[in-house]
């Protein structure tokens, strides 16, 4: 019976839990009130510390070692030469897994003090991040010798030394994050045969973001080399692939390699992002007859076209069966599974986006191209009702000044207003001086009253809005979560001469609702 008079203040599971929802100053001030919030609070100033090379706030001397048990990530920020000597010689920091660094000096080719540290917690630490750091040999051996190591992230490194040894580094990763890196050459068999020594069979996430292979072995190409990467990751899930400058040949030899010119491996790859590089309708729709399940595509410089859009409704994929390429019923279509729809907003098939907001029931997030708002109103009722963020280009096809017009607009309206858990809703997302919806209340905007979580709201280059002030102000009541509007919200002037467009957006502003043209 005693444990039920207990104050919740003073359990710490609770006090804990409010903890995670205060910032660094408040959390001082609550370390005061108690020993029980003391006990409660403290771990969360010290699991996360960031050392700066002048930092006011940086952890030091008995503070440090009095603490370093809450450790949990040390993030270095601009430490020259080398971290700090107290973080060189740190011990004991039983629950640290996390160091992040930059911008350690290039001509310090091994920075001594920030080895040590990796040594000393290397059976604690799993998460790497490291950017404009000088590449050595010494780096990867120590890593290698890291023994729950499996992220690791690498930005702005020339990777010219110990590259047989960063391979071997990468076959203990699960996730790989590599961006402007250049890979001086490949190891001597790296390329050799499906047997290769050179698999890594634990990576589940590989992001490859302008990353070069300076000499790569004659007569293939630096884009071949990271399709063989790629091809070599037999359980990766998600992919991310994005060159700087693609051309047509670079494009070519990579997807090729990684999905085409072989016996397919992927089978749990399920997130493809190539936010750079085009494909052809026919290859997309050839790599997703071999997906078993999709659930990010964020394409929009590909080509999805008809092909495309086929296997993402198909109910059946492409296997290989005793060296033969047969067709077997899915489980679930790729069109049940996606959450994520990045695609060309200048794609100009007819269809598209009424085609996936009817089909797609697990949809989070759809940047599409046009949809007439004929298409809403006379198709099927939208299944995407889990939508976060819908980023198209809705054309009213229709003349709103009429009745019949203004009746269609309304069905648009509920359609959206299904839409409850939308976070940003953005109109004219591609077609220049394009008319969308009016947002109005005589036109429907009222139908919108649900959805409380918007937070942008996106209809520039249409040069037809005449919202008014009750239009604001039902948007003040209804949408507590608005805090933006992208567009001129009136093109016309009052009676008096004035601009409408400044008195509405001074009312916006004046309730924290910001208005850009």
């Amino acid at each position: 019976m005693s444990n039920l008079k207990l104050n919740p203040l003073e359990i710490l599971e609770i006090i804990s839990l409010i903890g995670s929802f205060l910032d660094r100053k408040d959390l001082l001030n609550c370390l005061c009130v108690s020993k029980t919030f003391h006990g409660a609070l403290i771990w969360h100033i010290w699991r996360k510390i960031i050392v700066r090379r002048h930092g006011p706030f940086t952890p030091t001397g008995e503070a440090l070692q009095k603490h370093k048990e809450y450790i949990e990530k040390i993030h270095f920020i601009y430490p020259q030469k080398d971290i700090p000597e107290e973080y060189g010689s740190l011990q004991g920091c039983i629950r640290l897994q996390f160091i992040q660094t930059s911008r350690i000096s290039p001509r310090e080719p091994a920075p001594t003090r920030f080895l040590n540290l990796i040594k000393a917690h290397n059976s604690t630490i799993t998460k790497i991040n490291l950017a404009y750091v000088q590449n050595s040999q010494l780096l990867w051996e120590t890593l290698l010798g890291c023994a729950n190591f499996n992220r690791l992230k690498v930005a702005s490194m020339c990777i010219n030394d110990g590259v047989d040894i960063f391979f071997q580094v990468c076959k203990k990763l699960g996730y790989l994050d590599f961006k402007n890196v250049s890979i001086r050459q490949l190891p001597t068999d790296f390329l050799s045969g499906e047997a290769s020594e050179y698999t890594f069979p634990n990576m589940h996430t590989l992001r490859v973001d302008d990353v070069r292979i300076d000499d790569p072995p004659h007569p293939h190409t630096s884009p071949y080399c990271l399709g063989t990467l790629v091809r070599r990751c037999p359980n990766l899930s998600t992919l991310e692939y994005r060159e700087c400058y693609p051309r047509i040949d670079v494009r070519d030899k990579f997807y090729n390699e990684a999905f085409f010119h072989h016996s397919w491996t992927l089978d749990n790859l399920s997130e493809l992002s190539f936010p750079s590089i085009g494909i052809k309708d026919e290859d997309l729709a050839a790599l997703l007859r071999r997906m078993t399940e999709l659930r990010r595509l964020d394409i929009p410089c590909c080509d999805f076209g008809q092909l495309s859009l086929q296997a993402l409704l198909a109910d059946e994929q492409e296997i290989l069966y005793n060296g033969q390429v047969v067709r077997k019923i899915r489980l679930r279509r790729l069109c049940e599974t996606v959450e994520i729809l990045m695609l060309d907003v200048r794609n100009k098939i007819d269809g598209l986006v009424y085609t996936i907001l009817s089909n797609c029931p697990r949809l989070k997030r759809l940047c599409g191209p046009r949809i007439m708002v004929t298409e809403i109103v006379d198709g099927a009722e939208w299944v995407s009702t889990q939508l976060t963020d819908l980023i198209i280009t809705l054309v009213a096809d229709i003349d709103q000044e009429t009745e019949e017009g203004m009746a269609k607009t309304r069905i648009v309206f509920k359609q959206l207003g299904k839409l409850t858990r939308l976070h940003s809703l953005c109109l004219t997302a591609w077609v220049r001086s394009i008319r969308t919806l009016d947002l109005q209340l005589r036109a429907g905007l009222d139908e919108l009253a649900n959805l409380r979580s918007l937070y942008t709201l996106s209809f520039r280059d249409d040069f037809h809005q005449q919202m008014q002030l009750k239009d604001a102000t039902w948007m003040v009541n209804n949408w507590p979560s608005i805090r933006y509007l992208y567009g001129r919200v009136n093109w016309e002037s009052d009676e008096n001469g004035e601009d409408i467009n400044t008195l509405v957006q001074s009312f916006l502003k004046s309730h924290n609702i910001y208005c850009f043209p």
